[in-house]
């Protein structure tokens, strides 16, 4: 009588996994959809690149803990002051991103006129002025070579380049060693002329600090992500969750070219395997890589590497939410990683305690496609001088 009680409890119990199994799984099987936010990731990636990942390479934040009140740099919002433009052209630079290496001097700055999401909304025609200013020093400020033909849209790997376009047609382009400091906080660009191919002059010069995020003592604050009301799209996912163990994550972007209504659309895919594990979606993805053989001679290794990512997931009201956190110092090198990170982030030596990186994804039955906005031929060439704004394959 015992044996026959237990043997009918085991059942019961094994039975109930099972049906918990099959309707976890029968719950996110399927299509779902999810927007690719413009953030402090994914902001400078070309389609290409986007496409090129997995969607979780482009949508975490990062979670600090610090030990003391700190100030983590904000390369997103818009600075305090400006770097002005004057002459036939007239404009301030009030958004800015670079970084500064303290050991060898070298620094590297973008500053432009224009909001990163403003690519995303407002008019859908040139609206105002464009203003990029590209400033580089490495270890010495020289020129490692001469400037590259400035209409193919490239320049040498340490030029200074300006450019400008206005909404009138008006264009300027130079390319030329342009005088700046930066200590990784703030720009200053002493007031000096600038003069392009066709020898019209512009001057520039001001001072740019970038705004700043507090991250109080103790408590884990977020640094990177961007949580506004309209979170503007830079594309689209879609993961298709089989039956059979497959997960393919699918990216689309859409590019409008003309007033006719004629777009560029670009697809790219990813396909990794998937199955549940305690209560959790582990997704496995193998990477094929090749790499010339350095030993002796001439040669190719080639190799496959597997790299694991384990959400915990909720279906609330049909919508699918996924959530991982990665410690990024959590091993036997702890302090150096974080030594690093806080020479990176401009953090008080000895002040971070604790780094993670979290995903939180939320994807939905409905396909949520927006475009990017339609430019001119001219305001086109002008945002693809800098790499922030090439976002085209």
């Amino acid at each position: 009588m015992k044996k026959s009680l237990l043997f009918s409890i085991i059942s019961l119990a094994l039975f109930v996994s099972c049906e918990e199994d099959v309707s976890s799984r029968d719950e996110v099987v399927g299509v779902w959809y999810m927007p690719q936010s413009l953030n402090r990731v994914s902001v400078g990636a070309s389609a290409d690149q986007l496409g090129g990942y997995s969607l979780n390479a482009w949508n975490y934040s990062l979670m600090v803990t610090t030990n003391t009140d700190q100030k983590f740099v904000d390369q997103m919002s818009e600075g305090i002051g400006a770097i002005s433009v004057s002459g036939y052209i007239n404009g301030d630079m009030t958004y800015m991103q670079g970084w500064k290496d303290e050991d060898f001097g070298s620094s590297h700055v973008y500053v432009s006129n224009y909001n990163w999401f403003s690519m995303f909304e407002g008019p859908n025609q040139d609206s105002e002025t464009f203003l990029g200013l590209n400033l580089n020093n490495y270890n010495g400020g020289e020129n490692m070579g001469d400037p590259i033909d400035s209409d193919s849209g490239f320049y040498g790997y340490d030029d200074d380049h300006f450019s400008a376009y206005g909404t009138d047609g008006l264009y300027f382009d130079a390319v030329q060693q342009i005088e700046y400091t930066f200590d990784g906080r703030s720009l200053t660009v002493p007031t000096q002329e600038l003069t392009d191919f066709q020898d019209s002059t512009l001057t520039i010069g001001g001072t740019l600090s970038y705004s700043m995020i507090d991250v109080p003592a103790n408590i884990p604050t977020k640094i990177m992500g961007y949580d506004g009301d309209i979170s503007s799209d830079y594309g689209s996912w879609e993961i298709h969750i089989k039956e059979d163990g497959s997960w393919v994550e699918v990216f689309r972007f859409e590019e409008p070219q003309d007033q006719d209504g004629w777009t560029n659309v670009f697809v790219d895919s990813t396909v990794a395997e998937w199955e549940m594990k305690d209560d959790q979606i582990v997704v496995t993805y193998k990477y094929d890589d090749f790499w010339p053989d350095a030993g002796g001679g001439p040669g190719i290794g080639q190799g496959t590497w597997i790299y694991q990512v384990a959400y915990t997931y909720e279906v609330i009201n049909g919508n699918l939410k996924l959530l991982n956190e990665f410690n990024m110092c959590g091993d036997e090198f702890e302090r150096f990683c974080l030594e690093m990170l806080e020479t990176e982030y401009q953090l008080d030596r000895g002040s971070l305690e604790e780094i993670k990186m979290v995903w939180e994804l939320e994807f939905t039955k409905t396909p949520n496609l927006r475009k990017m906005r339609l430019y001119s031929e001219p305001m086109r060439k002008a945002l693809a001088r800098h790499p922030l704004y090439k976002i085209q394959k």
